[in-house]
């Protein structure tokens, strides 16, 4: 059976029972732990239309057996993103990668109907799902895709096939996965690489030394910087949040730390490429608004906070500790900072290095939090604690009032739990 004609009857796929809707089609993944074949009867239960499985011991009324379920829901969305004859622009990146998705969704949106990642499916799994999500009559749509390890862009690339494609950036972020920092860069340059092959076109920024080195490979280069040059458009001075210019007109974002003036950059230059006028994609871009514990400011009873706690890495750290320490904003300024995770054998070096650049910074001061910053308790006078719940605890014993405070960790250290204590 078909299984593009089959998906473009019904339109909707699910992985999860949990999930289901009438009539969509369930496609029965494993993982290491759980097998999907076994929820199949589940699924049609449910009302799916078809479940997709590779077990023929589930086999029944129904159900489509294939060879391999991940590989039949990855050829699917290939068919189908060829199917709608559409534009798509890949990005990856160790730092900025959803918030420069979001801006470029805002500005192209301002001209054409577009799409863009939801959420965080840019894995292997999250790519395929976004690209079933499409609507048809899409002109542009913005696919994220993350990576680990060697290999996983590549394996993107083939089943999304970009037609434009930038890397926001190359820094020391999932060193477990790929061992080094050229590990790092190399994965990231098999979305190049596939522009390349393909005769598309890539951006990239020359303020990042490593992708800049790449970027300079591509037959179809574009840097930022010379669109920031030929539009006037000038970073001002942040009052916390981003501000820019563009031939002397000022634009106040929602967004809080300089380093999202890149992102900003990539926006407008990608979206005047593609036919935004810089105004209109200005005006798109200060209408966007943070969530998801992204660059976030927020105004509680007690302080001014700065969430920033979706993810952390020695790059991203030190980007937002640079900016932390630019605010003028006549209150003390305090940094609670969690554990960096996905570091490997780099761990304990990098994170020593930010409590020694910290040990210079008398205007800020640090609370750290997570098991790899505990383990160097006697060696600094700081605040240490070893989990967020015993962060929590030591809020309420020496509560923080009338202060500018930074959260900024990996995402499984859970910072913003302790928003209500702040």
């Amino acid at each position: 059976m078909n299984l593009l004609q089959l998906f473009l009857k019904h339109r909707k796929v699910s992985t999860d029972t949990r999930n289901i809707t009438p009539n969509n089609l369930f496609f029965a993944l494993k993982g290491p732990n759980f097998n999907g074949n076994k929820f199949a009867k589940e699924a049609l239960r449910q009302k799916a239309a078809y479940a997709i499985i590779d077990e023929k011991e589930y086999h029944s009324e129904n159900t489509i057996l294939v060879d391999d379920v991940l590989l039949a829901l990855q050829q699917l969305a290939k068919e189908y993103r060829q199917y709608l004859k559409l534009q798509i622009i890949g990005l990856t990146g160790s730092n900025g990668k959803t918030t420069t998705k979001e801006l470029l969704h805002r500005v192209l949106s301002s001209k054409f109907k577009t799409f863009s990642t939801p959420g965080n499916l840019n894995n292997h799994i999250g790519v395929p799902l976004s690209l079933l999500q499409i609507p048809k009559g899409t002109e542009y749509a913005i696919i994220e895709m993350g990576d680990n390890k060697p290999g996983d862009i590549k394996e993107l690339c083939k089943i999304a096939e970009p037609n434009l494609g930038f890397i926001t950036n190359v820094g020391k972020d999932h060193i477990e996965g790929y061992g080094s920092i050229e590990g790092n860069l190399n994965t990231k340059n098999e979305l190049f690489e596939y522009l390349n092959q393909n005769g598309n076109t890539g951006f990239f920024s020359e303020s990042d030394p490593l992708v800049s080195r790449i970027g300079k490979e591509l037959k179809s280069p574009n840097n930022i910087e010379s669109f920031a040059k030929k539009i006037n458009i000038k970073q001002a001075p942040s009052n916390p949040f981003v501000c820019f210019s563009i031939d002397d007109n000022i634009f106040q974002t929602q967004l809080v730390g300089d380093y999202n003036y890149q992102n900003i950059l990539f926006a407008i230059s990608i979206g005047f490429f593609c036919g935004v006028v810089p105004l209109a994609a200005a005006n798109a871009i200060c209408s966007y608004k943070p969530e998801n514990n992204r660059s976030q400011l927020m105004e509680t009873a007690k302080n001014t906070i700065i969430l920033d706690a979706y993810n952390a890495n020695p790059t991203s750290v030190e980007l937002a500790l640079n900016s932390f320490k630019k605010y003028s904003s006549g209150m003390p300024k305090v940094a609670i900072l969690g554990d960096m995770l996905e570091l490997g054998e780099i761990a304990q070096d990098e994170h020593f290095a930010i409590l020694e650049w910290l040990k210079n910074q008398s205007e800020i001061q640090p609370i750290l939090v997570g098991s790899i910053y505990f383990k160097f308790k006697e060696k600094f006078h700081f605040t240490f604690y070893e989990s967020p719940s015993q962060l929590i605890e030591g809020l309420k014993k020496e509560p923080i009032k009338k202060a500018l405070v930074l959260l900024k960790a990996s995402r499984g250290i859970k910072l913003e739990t302790a928003l209500a204590e702040l």
